[in-house]
This record gives structure tokens, C-alpha cells and sequence, in this order.
């Protein structure tokens, strides 16, 4: 992954649950080291501008680390397909709980479930337990792409990256590994 890239976040806007999940990319810094989009004053800012939930994007600095690691916890643990640790499950289940949610019937009988205001964080917090434990979690995946490790949704099976450029790079990177090289 570019800096370039880096800055443009193609990857968020999509649900705020990855939105946050997604400020933290995998070994694509210096040396290999991972890139927190929540330390640089810059990368904050974009982020902050593209997230898709307003108030997801205007809650404190500390306010949001601290609600990404239980957030990043349970994802990469569904994502791994083993079960949420227990400090992950309390915090979010507690954090969840405080995210009021109404039931409703539209117009052609089915029901509807609404969440009814409460904080973000509980909003957020609730997202990811039904990634973790609704008909989603089989989709879950963290992307295997180098300097990657974004949560995605996958559209197919046999999905194993993001995107195509993180399809490409892992190719590259594998093509390189076993000495084959484009000419």
C-alpha cells in the first residue's frame, strides 16, 4: 500500500463498525511496522472526513482508541473463526447494552429492527457483535494482502483480500517468493 493510498482510505465509508476497525493497517509503515491512522494528526483528519458516521467521526480521540480495541478484538477473532475472548465480549456486551433498539412492521408485514439513539460507542459496540455473532460473521474476513489486514465483508466464498490491488500485490509478493519475475 502507497502513503498516496494511505491518504485517500478508499476503504472507508462503508460500515461504521470497519470504519474504526479499519484505522489500523498491517505492517504497511516503515520497517514493517503497522500504521495507526488514529496517531497522525493528518490521517486522523482524513479519516475524520471520510468515516461514514458523522458521529462516529466527531467522537474524542481517546474515546475512539479505546473503543477500537474491543471493536478490533472481536472482529479478528471472528475473522479467525475462534470465539471472542471473554474481556472483548463483557466490554462490548456492556458497551451495547446502553444502544436502545426498537421494532417496528413496514407496510408489507415485515419487521423492522431500529436502533433508538444512545451513544455512538454503543451503536458501534452493537455492529460489531452482530458481525461477531449474527449471519454476517461467515463473511468476516481480515484481508491477507501484505501491508493490509483491513475486516471486509467478502462478496464470494474463495474471497481471501479486499481488493484487487491487495489481490495483486499478494500475487506479486508470492511470485517473488518462489523466484518468478515479470519481464
Amino acid at each position: 500500500m502507497t502513503l498516496r493510498s494511505v491518504g485517500a482510505m478508499p476503504w472507508i465509508g462503508e460500515l461504521p463498525v470497519l470504519d474504526l476497525a479499519n484505522t489500523v493497517l498491517r505492517e504497511a509503515g516503515t520497517a514493517g511496522g503497522d500504521i495507526d491512522l488514529l496517531a497522525d494528526p493528518d490521517l486522523l483528519a482524513s479519516w475524520r472526513a471520510k468515516a461514514a458516521d458523522r458521529e462516529l467521526a466527531d467522537v474524542p480521540l481517546g474515546q475512539l482508541t479505546d473503543l477500537r480495541d474491543p471493536v478490533r478484538g472481536a472482529l479478528d477473532a471472528t475473522a479467525r473463526r475462534i470465539p471472542l475472548p471473554e474481556p472483548v465480549r463483557t466490554r462490548l456486551n456492556a458497551l451495547a447494552a446502553r444502544a436502545p433498539v426498537t421494532f417496528r412492521v413496514d407496510a408489507e408485514g415485515r419487521l423492522e429492527e431500529r436502533e433508538a439513539g444512545g451513544p455512538v460507542a454503543a451503536s458501534v459496540a452493537r455492529q460489531a457483535l452482530v458481525l461477531a455473532a449474527g449471519p454476517e460473521r461467515a463473511r468476516l474476513r481480515c484481508c491477507r494482502a501484505p501491508s493490509c489486514g483491513m475486516f471486509f465483508l467478502a462478496r464470494r466464498r474463495d474471497q481471501a483480500w479486499c481488493s484487487i490491488g491487495c489481490g495483486n500485490r499478494a500475487r506479486a509478493r508470492s511470485a517473488r517468493r518462489n523466484g518468478r519475475h515479470a519481464d
